[in-house]
């Protein structure tokens, strides 16, 4: 025992005196470096001092010598601030001008980053050039330490440029390089290569020789990658309802934020594919092949501030190897958010673009909006108006299901013609709704009428109807195209505007309206067929009320919807209408229904169900009241 407590108090004291050796050793060095700077301080202030023969003034009053004096101080303070790098850390800037056939790119020898970016097929809602984004909104820097507590910043540094100004056609492609140098062939380089025809933008960095200048222990670079996304349409919210920060783990699921939110935040450890600042029609990714090692995502905005709409910020590392030069391959996609070509660059990059719900249980309708995406080009490649293939699309989907919503038609007539019994049921067994239900059903189940007959065509039309509530909004094909009143498919088609707002809205739009009421016509007529369901408490009036309820959602939702709407209605009243005025004979299903009472035909799966569900009711009902 004593032997074990002579151990544990030798290793305590050998500790520290280690621990003490190391900071008495790490002070030292710290001095040392001190006396160091101050020297070369003190020889910038010596030759402030010596006085040479004539001294020639300037037009200031402040002789060259002096100038050349307070340079030569300047220099030495660089020097100890950012070391081989110190003549790249003040200069003039320098922009080149490069462009393909899709893009003009002003780059900066300041960073050696873009200075701004036009996408030249696009302009803004106010027919300007769309300038997607400036180096006083965007922003991507790196940072790596130099010596002792001094950090580069490659935002604050003048890089030489490699190249000169170009335009590149079809699949032509050339590259400009900025390069950060620190002498004796030592540097840091970012290159960027352009194709003729192409969003996608080659991205490399090189570090060569560095192992001499960053300390050993260097194991990272640290990289920030900042954007303010400008106003381009003429509704911020709506902009910004469509607007997210996206990422992709490798080989992983594509996640974003919430577009609702106000504030966004995460970090990540692993490795990331890509990182997309994406808006409602265009964004801007970052590829990587999970070179972005571990960092943080922000996404933020003002609701009462309009001027912009919303604020990302990524911070990332990568992963640096001292003992050799360094390599890092990106793709900058900087474009509109046209799927298919998002798709075509086999990155899941087409996933920015919303066609479906987040919850899981309706995540399958985004292959509902994928075919309707390939059904809406194959009517583009025909070069018709886009209010035309609306409507096409329309007409389309109305003789799909024809032969279904006959079917319902007919079951609503069928209802229809024994409303009578039924209303003679409510009489015979007064308040008792349980009594009621089952002796309806076994009217039904002896007339041979499917009381969810009706119901099928709506079931089946509720996901297309939801696939096109996402397919609109995302459409950049729609994106300032007029049709009829409205100068722009993609936003709402105001006919009437106002200056403060009144109920939250500042305007009428009039796809909305007319959308609207005929929602309130196709009620009615479903309330004809339907007399029964008029009779339910609180059914009466709801056919009216959520029609006016949708107004206002859909006062401010883009025309193409409004109007896919409107059309659906029209098409649905006309399609009733043409059925039960000629397809629809009250006489023979009278007769057909008598004939089924007395010869009642097989239960359908369906109504057995309806009717064991009843049976399986009324038993709990026996129970409770027990």
């Amino acid at each position: 025992m004593f032997k074990n407590k002579e151990t544990v108090i030798g290793w305590v004291l050998l500790s520290a005196l280690m621990f003490i050796f190391f900071m008495y050793t790490n002070k030292k060095e710290m001095e040392r470096r001190q006396q160091e700077q101050a020297k070369q301080e003190q020889a910038a202030r010596d030759s402030l001092q010596k006085k040479p023969a004539p001294q020639t003034v300037t037009s200031t009053g402040v002789t060259a010598d002096t100038l050349q004096a307070t340079t030569n101080t300047d220099s030495l303070l660089s020097v100890a601030q950012y070391g081989p790098f110190a003549e790249a850390a003040s200069g003039k800037e320098d922009t080149v001008v490069v462009e393909n056939e899709l893009q003009r790119i002003v780059f900066t020898n300041k960073g050696g980053q873009i200075k701004s970016i036009e996408l030249k097929k696009y302009k803004t809602w106010d027919k300007k050039p769309l300038i997607l984004f400036t180096n006083q909104t965007n922003t991507i820097s790196y940072q790596f330490p130099v010596g002792n507590d001094k950090v580069i910043n490659t935002a604050d540094m003048y890089f030489e440029v490699q190249g000169a100004p170009f335009s590149v056609k079809g699949a032509e492609k050339k590259s400009i390089t900025f390069r950060l140098n620190a002498g004796n062939g030592r540097y840091f380089e970012q290159k960027y290569t352009l194709r003729g025809n192409e969003y996608l933008i080659d991205y490399e960095i090189n570090t060569v020789g560095l192992s001499s200048v960053l300390p050993q222990n260097t194991t990272f670079i640290n990289a920030e990658w900042t954007n303010t996304l400008a106003a381009l349409e003429q509704n911020v919210e709506l902009e910004r309802r469509y607007s997210s920060l996206y990422y992709r783990y490798h080989q992983k699921q594509v996640e974003h934020f919430d577009e609702d939110a106000e504030k966004g935040d995460m970090t990540f450890d692993v490795p990331l594919e890509w990182i997309s600042f994406k808006q409602q029609f265009f964004n801007a990714t970052l590829f990587s092949d999970g070179a972005f090692a571990r960092g943080r995502l922000q996404a933020y905005f003002d609701k009462n501030d309009k001027s912009y709409v919303k604020k990302y910020k990524a911070g990332f590392t990568l992963n640096y190897q001292p003992t050799r030069d360094n390599q890092y391959r990106f793709q900058w996609f900087i474009g509109p958010n046209h799927f298919n070509t998002l798709n075509a660059l086999d990155r899941e990059a087409e996933e920015i673009v919303k066609l479906g719900p987040n919850f899981w249980m309706f995540s399958w309708i985004k292959y509902i909006t994928r075919f309707i995406i390939w059904v809406f080009s194959w009517f583009e490649s025909i070069n018709l108006n886009y209010g035309i293939i609306i409507l096409l699309m329309t007409l389309l989907l109305k003789l799909v299901l024809h032969p279904l919503t006959s079917k319902s038609i007919e079951s609503s007539a069928k209802m229809k013609i024994l409303a009578p019994e039924i209303n003679a049921l409510r009489e015979k067994y007064g308040d008792d709704q349980q009594k009621i239900s089952q002796e309806t059903m076994k009217l039904y189940s002896r007339a041979g009428v499917n009381p969810l007959g009706g119901c099928l065509p709506l079931l089946l039309q509720m996901p297309i109807l939801m696939a096109m509530y996402y397919f609109f909004p995302a459409s950049i094909e729609l994106r300032q195209q007029p049709f009829l009143w409205a100068h722009d498919l993609s936003s709402f088609d105001a006919i009437v505007s106002w200056s403060k707002p009144v109920l939250g809205f500042t305007h009428i739009s009039l796809f909305t309206i007319l959308m609207t009421i005929t929602s309130i016509v196709q009620a009615v007529m479903n309330n004809s067929l339907n007399p029964v369901a008029n009779q339910q408490p609180g059914m009466k009036y709801l056919p009216y009320v959520m029609p006016l309820m949708l107004m206002f959602i859909f006062n401010s939702f883009p025309a193409a919807l409004t109007y896919y709407y409107l059309l659906q209605n029209l098409l649905g009243v006309a399609h009733q209408w043409i059925i039960q005025k000629f397809f629809i004979d009250e006489v023979k299903l009278r007769k057909q229904i008598e004939e089924n009472k007395k010869n009642p035909p097989k239960k359908s799966g369906w109504m057995a169900k309806l009717e064991e569900m009843q049976r399986e009711n009324e038993r709990r009902m026996r129970a409770a009241r027990k």
